[in-house]
């Protein structure tokens, strides 16, 4: 994604600690609302003790996780879309955007791929065409950098976040709602500005039922996480602060009992619940700076017991061992 973090802890005035899918919460693993502890064995590990962090394999700039229902994995990064394969190794990525891009969030809906890329392009493909491939289907009006992606309960919309900073031009922060065509998931007939965020710096987004939540940071606050209702009418709420973060978040994934956020700079992962408490967290440095998205893992490919990491590493390098890799936690007792 460029240089735009940088420059955002720069215009927070916070120092560099380290050299940013709209689906239901999985109900597997036998977690529960009223279980914020995370201490189920059955559960993903959000702490030192109890996981260790594997490699699944390198990708430049990793980015963003998605599983489609089916328990398909795809994964974003600095050149393409890959979907996680089975090798006779481990695991494999088999490329399927057909074309090279900066991507950023991604989405399942209607049987169908999406994909962000920063240049304010949106790439979509069937799930049902194996190998899947997606392609440019739309390019976004009045963004500046096209970031996280979800969609709404019935996948004829797609929010998109505009933020949180470009790497040249002013931002234009808010949440972008696209209406797709009720006949043709791959046809965008509509863009709107659904919700302003003018003065603020968002980044990933996530549904759960009629309400999105987000990540951002507002001066003074380094980072946030963020609900806003979908009205009857379609229209957003007046979004409000659920929790005030540590460290700076990238993108997040909803459980079934509350939050899993990264926080970028510091390498790390952690839980809050749904009341917006910490409960749980990995030391600092446990992944590489640039820890960008986390999802738990889902089969047939991963257990309910996994966590999957992308660590994008330092920002504008797509070749160090630092980062650009796909991680899982596996859980050890």
């Amino acid at each position: 994604m460029s240089q735009y973090f940088s420059r955002l802890i720069c215009l927070l005035g916070m120092p560099l600690l380290f050299a940013c899918t709209g689906e239901a919460p999985p109900d597997r693993g036998g977690v529960s609302r009223t279980n914020p502890s995370g201490n189920n064995p059955n559960a993903p590990c959000f702490n030192n003790n109890c996981g260790a962090v594997e490699q699944v394999f390198t990708m430049p700039d990793a980015e963003n996780l998605v599983f489609s229902p089916n328990g398909r994995l795809f994964v974003s990064g600095g050149q393409s879309v890959v979907e996680v394969t089975k090798s006779a190794n481990g695991f494999a990525p088999l490329t399927v955007s057909d074309g090279s891009c900066n991507f950023t969030g991604l989405t399942v809906a209607r049987n169908t791929l999406y994909a962000n890329c920063g240049d304010g392009s949106l790439w979509a493909g069937s799930l049902a065409t194996i190998p899947t491939k997606i392609k440019r289907i739309f390019a976004y009006d009045g963004t500046s950098l096209i970031n996280g992606l979800t969609s709404s309960a019935d996948g004829l919309t797609l929010y998109a976040v505009d933020g949180p900073l470009p790497s040249n031009g002013p931002p234009t922060p808010k949440i972008v709602k696209l209406a797709l065509s009720p006949s043709d998931p791959l046809k965008v007939n509509t863009q709107t500005t659904w919700l302003d965020l003018a003065g603020r710096f968002p980044n990933g987004i996530q549904r759960l039922g009629n309400v999105l939540y987000f990540t951002d940071s507002e001066i003074p606050n380094l980072g946030r996480l963020n609900s806003v209702q979908i009205r009857p009418d379609g229209s957003a709420s007046v979004p409000s602060v659920l929790a005030t973060l540590e460290n700076l978040a990238d993108d997040f994934t909803i459980l079934a009992d509350g939050f899993a956020i990264s926080y970028f700079f510091t390498g790390q992962v952690v839980k809050y619940n749904f009341l917006g408490q910490k409960v749980d967290g990995f030391n600092p440095g446990t992944f590489s700076t640039g820890t960008s998205h986390v999802r738990q893992g889902q089969g047939p490919l991963f257990s309910s017991r996994d966590l999957l990491v992308t660590e994008k590493g330092i920002l504008g390098e797509q070749a160090s061992p630092v980062g650009n890799r796909l991680s899982v936690v596996r859980r050890t007792q």
